[in-house]
Parts: structure tokens; sequence; C-alpha cells
């Protein structure tokens, strides 16, 4: 499939959704690039904790928030919504690094407003601004009174910005190296077969049962009312890409798996995959 080919596919994908879609993906290995409404802000949902993520690991390589530092769970800080920590019994101890696996791996919202409470808003924020990141914001932590009045009170961003700081990121360009593989391997924690990779022929449980996995999808979903997205690297033997989907003004308003939302995600992927997977799927 043609770059041309491509683009026009994603556009008709975009043309066909009841919301806003915005698309970008960016072969890191071809200098090839798609977009659909790239440049648009969207709220970003849970995707905003790649950011945090990102924030973390540099305070860790600089000895300021180390991962095995450790924080008490209390019960003024349990978040609900996605995640388990919300129904732990208050006072259990967690490392830093725990707080990321959960809010990377199951999108856990306690875990998440803990980090921020420890790595602190403005100190993220700057962190995205050094990156060169102009359209990304976390506005506060994760607080559905607020996110109610708005789905824009939690974080913005572009699909553009998505890609543009993932690739920076697997390149090396804003962390050693040695941060990219921490950052990644936690990334690549997620098991979520929806959406990204639904249509992808990805294992999520190869690499802990020491299987050879020729793909892998490092990349963080977010939801809310109206808003599905998902931004993250898609390795494969061909080539490696950085990919974001956001949308909002959805009108489907249901929670399963075929919601359009998800849906668009995982037919955005997927012509991704046609295009600049492996030979066989090209």
């Amino acid at each position: 499939m043609t770059t041309v080919e491509l683009q026009d596919r994603l556009k008709r994908l975009g043309e066909g959704f009841s919301g806003v879609a915005g698309i970008a993906a960016y072969n890191l290995d071809a200098d090839d690039n798609v977009s659909l409404n790239d440049t648009k802000s969207f709220p970003t949902a849970s995707s905003i904790k790649i950011f945090i993520l990102y924030e973390l690991t540099r305070q860790h390589q600089r000895g300021n928030a180390l991962f095995w530092e450790r924080m008490t769970l209390r019960d003024d800080i349990k978040t609900p919504g996605s995640g388990m920590l919300f129904d732990f019994q208050p006072g259990a101890n967690l490392t830093l690094h725990d707080l990321a696996v959960m809010m990377m791996g199951i999108s856990d919202n306690t875990a998440t407003n803990m980090l921020i409470q420890r790595l602190g808003i403005q100190a993220i924020n700057e962190a995205i601004r050094e990156t060169g990141l102009l359209d990304t914001e976390l506005r506060g932590s994760i607080d559905f009174d607020r996110i109610r009045e708005s789905n824009d009170n939690l974080g913005v961003s572009t699909p553009r910005d998505f890609v543009t700081f993932l690739g920076k990121l697997y390149r090396g360009e804003i962390m050693t190296q040695g941060g990219v593989e921490q950052m990644l391997d936690i990334m690549r924690i997620q098991k979520n077969i929806e959406p990204l990779r639904k249509y992808l022929p990805f294992n999520p449980y190869a690499r802990e049962f020491g299987e050879d996995q020729d793909i892998w999808v490092a990349s963080k979903t977010g939801s809310l009312k109206g808003v599905r997205c998902e931004s993250g690297l898609v390795h494969t033997s061909r080539y490696t890409w950085a990919i974001s989907v956001m949308s909002k003004d959805c009108q489907d308003d249901t929670w399963t798996s075929e919601n359009e939302g998800i849906r668009l995600i995982s037919q955005a992927s997927k012509c991704v995959y046609d295009a600049w997977g492996p030979s066989e799927a090209a």
C-alpha cells in the first residue's frame, strides 16, 4: 500500500466517524508519515499518563524520585475509575515502580494521582515543554468532578505532539538509552488487546514466557465519555512507527470493546500495519 493509499484510507475513516477524529503515524525507519487533523487539540484522557511516566523516569535518572522509593496508600488519595488500588486497604506500601506499572498496565487512577502528587504537575509540564511540545498539558490530577465539567480538564494534546514525542523518545533524543529502555519496558506491560493491537498478529504474553515477540507495542489508551484515544510505538521486523489516534464528541456512549471510538483506533492501526508491517502484510 502506498502512502497516498494509506492517507486516503485514514481520511475515509475520519469521514465516517460520528465525532472528530485525529490520526498521526510516523514511520521511524522510512521517514514517512500520514495524518488527519493531527494538529487539532483533543482531550488526552489517560493517554497523558505517558508523560507522567516520562517525568518519573527522568527524575529517577537524576536521583530525585527513585523507582524503589515507597509511598503509602491513603484513603484520601483513592481515585475511582480504572485500576485496583481504589479497592486496596489503606497502608499498602508501594514503590514508585509499582505505581508506574499499575498506571500503565491497568491505567490505575489512584497510582496515577500518587505519582502526580510525588512528581508535581509543574515538573511534568516542564518536562513536556522541554521536549518541544507546545500543545500538550497536564491540567490537574484525576478529579472526576472537574472532568465532568470538561474532558479537557485532565489533559490535552494533539496526535502530532504524541508521535513527535514518541519518535524522539525511541531515537534517544530526549533521554539516555537506559532511560528509554526503562520507560518502554513499563509501557509494554499493558496487555489490553484492544484497540491498537486488535488486528495485529501480536502476542501480549510472549515476552514474559521467553518466546519470540517479533511485533511489540508500547502504548497507553485513554477513555472518557465521547473520547477514545491511544498513542504508542509499534515495532515489527520491517519497520517501527509511532502512532496516535485521538477522538472527541463521539456519539457512541457505550463502554464496550465495540465502541465506535475503539473501532476507529483499531481500524486506523490495521491500515498503518497493512502499509508498513512485514512484507506479507503490505
